[in-house]
């Protein structure tokens, strides 16, 4: 009774193991009903491992829980620059958050403009997109024609990376 017991669980492990190495296999294909349970599980099965922290394998990027938001000071005053800096803080903030479909909400980065020579508008900052990236981005910010402190939020709801 024993041996069949432990052949069981043996088998089930097996089967387990097995499953997560094809979904692993698949890489970031996993359709967005299937992450959290994966997730679930690959969380379960690295902190079952009997190995050190160094040499268990990471999560991917879509089952890391939070993203911490950063705060950015942007030290140059010329119009175009800020414009420039705000649409790679854009593009990094899809990066992380949208291209691998995150299911929530994350505030991305904090800027703080410090000095503006100018205006710093929508259409400057889609001007310094890749054409891409031009759809995924809401601006909520208005014209920013002095200092003032920007967000920069995933919304995944709408999918777009919002400028406020």
């Amino acid at each position: 009774m024993k041996g069949i017991a432990l052949e069981t669980i043996a088998l089930f492990f097996i089967a387990i193991v097995s499953i997560v190495l094809l979904i692993s296999f698949m890489g970031f294909n996993v359709p967005k009903a299937l992450r959290e349970g994966y997730c679930y599980i690959a969380r379960g099965l690295l902190g079952f491992l009997p190995l050190p922290e160094h040499a268990k394998p990471s999560l991917p990027h879509f089952c890391k829980e939070t993203i911490y938001q950063q705060l950015i000071y942007i030290e140059s005053e010329l119009a175009d620059r800020i414009s420039y800096e705000i649409a790679s803080y854009v593009m990094a903030c899809w990066e992380k958050t949208g291209r691998i479909g995150m299911a929530q909400n994350a505030n991305c980065f904090e800027i703080v403009i410090r000095r503006v020579n100018g205006v710093v508008n929508e259409n400057s900052v889609k001007a310094n997109l890749p054409e891409r990236y031009r759809d995924l981005m809401s601006w909520r910010a208005g014209e920013i024609d002095r200092p003032k402190s920007l967000g920069i939020i995933y919304d995944a709801g709408q999918k777009l990376v919002v400028v406020v």
